[in-house]
């Protein structure tokens, strides 16, 4: 009925009635959340570091937060007989005193050892399906302790983005590809690390608290991983995720041979001071053998011209050029690309520079598979038996038996493998949560539905706080809930042959309250749903039988 109104006028007055009850709209379910350091965090000359940024593409993240961080490195030369025999090495050339009987070997160092993930990580996300994001910047390289040398990634700097994040409506996943880099423990196995312990327990907490999210986890040490310590490295990880909020939880491993960072990322500059003087040095002995010995010339005047002419451009590599003014930049661009045209081995050297940085944990690829399966066929979906883009292998190559004691342990803290199969590639192979015991929350599409139902119908009733706690709207509750779920049903998200099979809705006295419960204020929705499960194991039998043999 409309309300009556004093009318003092005369005239014509429309009233308007809805003609649909108020309906549940969905949330969004795979808008991850990444924390880490970045070049820089600006809009608009200001500063936004610690503070939960939203962006849609790598262009926005450049344009707000820069670029990958630039190592240096130095050039160190191997000569243990036995490393070399096991090519642990990096590159190798020809020594000019006895060339070409032979070699000296070399490993390229990066100094002071920092590294940083997230950048390259942005980019195997957007690889691999990826779309909104928020990004929290918890500092720029320098404030991650890396000049000149330190701890590169700091817990409690990481934990201040964490907690930034935890405020912010709107995101779904936690992924933190920094969190891998956390420093070991002293005096421990390189995959023992008390900093990464605390901090995942930390984001495992806040998915539990708000429960409108998920943590998509690394197994620490993945990159040491041999037949040997696998056992060791998944019991470490199965310890430091903790018992608390394990079904908001997920660990992938190993880490992943990616392609996302290109050569020209590199050039010779990425060296320091002493590490370019022995870089020179070593392109100088390869350009002498290439040319001096007049093996590749066709003549010994063009021998001769080549030689001078790459010699030149070794002479003149500058060491005191200025990476921040564009004329510099130009030139060392240019100079860059005379030497590798001009020099293999210095593209070997900065090949295998961006191998280091192509090795990359697997968390910010499953954030884009989580979004791409989302959106193409539903969050209900399990983001399993997927082939990654940009990735040519994992760094571990699992076997079926030990995937079996990662996917089921004893403990339940289940580990989800990323594994490579003949013509596919790279493939995720596991859809479990860190609470695998559990026949409620084994499963990841369980448990993220579950979180897509319950947060759709919250912010639903939201406005039903306060209202009158009577059969009026208790029925506009219960068919607005029954609507939703019957639209998520017919989309195939729960399983039954009908909708009242897949799903039950109740809410009134006598049914999901007492009188006393009305009393008190309290109007209980009680919703039962019948959540569908991957089929994780499919068994095919077989029988043979023979002609009139039934």
């Amino acid at each position: 009925m409309p309300v009556t109104v004093a009318r003092k006028t005369p005239g014509v007055y429309v009233t308007e009635f809805d003609a649909f009850p108020p309906s549940v709209v969905g949330v969004q379910t795979a808008v991850p959340a990444f924390i880490g350091y970045t070049e820089f965090a600006e809009i608009n000359g200001k500063p936004i570091y610690n503070v939960p940024t939203k962006i849609t593409s790598l262009v926005d993240f450049e344009s707000i937060f820069g670029v990958g961080f630039k190592p240096k490195y130095d050039t160190e030369e191997v000569i243990d007989e036995a490393d070399i025999s096991a090519g642990k090495y990096d590159f190798k050339v020809e020594d000019p005193a006895t060339s070409p009987e032979a070699y000296r070997y070399y490993n390229l160092v990066q100094s002071g050892g920092s590294k940083f993930n997230l950048f390259n990580s942005m980019r195997l996300f957007y690889e691999n399906g990826g779309g909104t994001c928020y990004i929290v910047s918890v500092g720029d390289y320098t404030a991650g302790g890396t000049i000149p040398d330190g701890v590169s990634i700091d817990k409690a700097i990481l934990g201040d983005g964490l907690d930034a994040i935890s405020d912010q409506s709107g995101p779904t996943m936690l992924v933190v590809p920094d969190a891998v880099l956390l420093p070991e423990t002293a005096g421990g196995e390189p995959w023992v690390s008390g900093d990464y312990k605390d901090f995942i327990q930390g984001m495992l907490k806040q998915c539990e608290n708000l429960q409108d999210r998920i943590a998509i986890l690394d197994v620490y040490g993945s990159q040491y991983a041999t037949k040997e310590n696998l056992d060791k490295i998944a019991t470490q990880f199965q310890t430091d995720v903790g018992d608390k909020g394990l079904s908001y939880g997920m660990g992938y491993f190993p880490f992943l041979d990616t392609t996302v960072v290109p050569i020209s990322d590199f050039n010779y500059t990425f060296f320091t001071t002493s590490g370019l003087d022995s870089l020179i040095e070593i392109l100088g002995w390869e350009n002498a053998n290439l040319y001096n010995d007049g093996v590749i010339p066709p003549t010994p005047e063009e021998g001769t011209a080549k030689y001078q002419a790459v010699q030149a451009y070794i002479n003149d590599i500058p060491t005191t050029l200025d990476t921040e003014t564009l004329e510099d930049r130009q030139k060392i661009i240019t100079l860059n690309q005379n030497l590798t045209a001009a020099l293999p081995l210095l593209i070997n050297i900065l090949t295998v520079i961006v191998e280091k940085h192509d090795v990359l944990p697997p968390c910010a690829a499953m954030a884009g598979v989580f979004t791409d399966v989302d959106t193409s066929n539903g969050v209900w979906n399990a983001p399993a038996n997927i082939a990654l883009s940009a990735v040519t292998q994992p760094t571990y190559k699992l076997t079926d038996t030990e995937q079996g004691d990662l996917n089921v342990p004893i403990n339940g803290r289940a580990i989800d493998a990323i594994r490579e199969f003949t013509g596919r590639g790279s493939v995720v192979w596991g859809a479990r949560t860190l609470d695998g015991n559990s026949n409620d929350w084994r499963y990841i599409q369980v448990r993220r539905t579950l979180i897509y139902i319950e947060q759709s119908i919250k912010n639903a009733i939201d406005p039903f706080v306060f209202a009158a706690n009577d059969a009026n709207t208790w029925v506009k509750v219960t068919a607005m809930i029954t609507s939703f779920l019957q639209g998520l049903w017919s989309q195939g998200g729960l399983m039954g042959d009908s909708a009242s099979d897949a799903f039950t809705v109740q809410c009134g006295l006598g049914s999901t309250m007492t009188a006393q419960d009305v009393l008190e204020g309290y109007m209980v929705v009680q919703v039962t749903v019948q959540m569908i499960r991957p089929a994780e194991f499919i068994e095919l039998t077989f029988k043979q039988t023979m002609e009139g043999i039934g």
